[in-house]
Formats: C-alpha cells, structure tokens, sequence
C-alpha cells in the first residue's frame, strides 16, 4: 500500500513547557525531574525537598494502612475463634461436628472490608513505587 499521499507534516510535538526526565536509576542530577506526575515537576533544591517529605509522608500512609489491614485482620480472627468456641450461652463448645454457622457468617461481613484493605494497599504500592 502506497501511504505517500497523507500529509503527516501538521504533527508536532510542542516543545514549549517542562519535560520530564524520569530516571529510575540513582542519579544526582534533578534537571527536569518529575515525580510520579508530569504535575509534580521539580524546579529547584527547595522543591526536591518538599518533594523528597511528601513521597516520605505517602510511604507513611502507606505503612498505616498495611498496619490497619493487619489489625484488621488480627481482630476479626479472634472474633472468629470466639465465636467458634462458645455457643449461645457462652458455654465453651469442642465438637468437631458443630458447623461454627456464626463464624461463617461473621467471615463473609469481614470479607468485603478486607478486600477493599487489600485493594487501597495494592492501589497504594502501584502509586509509590
């Protein structure tokens, strides 16, 4: 097929502006850096400092919920084995054979919360690294 006739010559690049030097290496040179977003674009030593807290605090936001989502998780399985153990009246029960019907429904209300724990850390980690 013969493309000789379409005029591409109207597209450009425009080469006004900032652009982004994204190394991902370790490299001491901050010309034109950006971070994360073309938006968070690095000027100067005073940006790459405020630059260099706000990627701390978002790591730190980071941990928190890990750590949430750890806690989360501890106390719903002592709630599960609680409720496992003990029957109606709060006396211990061992069988085997009981279904533990409380457990499982407590375990399908506590699915849904962990999933989106799950899902804002995974959202997170994509963001910071």
């Amino acid at each position: 097929m013969d493309h000789g006739h379409m005029d591409h010559g109207g597209m450009h690049m425009p080469s006004d502006g900032p652009k982004c030097n994204m190394n991902m290496l370790f490299t001491w040179d901050t010309t034109d850096l950006c971070i994360i977003f073309p938006q968070w674009h690095i000027y100067s030593t005073f940006s790459l400092l405020i630059s260099l807290v706000g990627v701390i605090v978002l790591t730190a936001g980071y941990e928190f919920v890990r750590e949430m989502s750890r806690r989360y998780e501890a106390s719903s399985a002592e709630y599960a084995n609680k409720l496992a153990n003990e029957d109606d009246d709060g006396r211990e029960r061992r069988s085997l054979l009981w279904s533990g019907k409380s457990a499982g429904e407590a375990e399908k209300r506590q699915k849904p919360i962990k999933a989106a724990f799950y899902a804002v850390q995974v959202f997170y980690s994509f963001f910071i690294m």
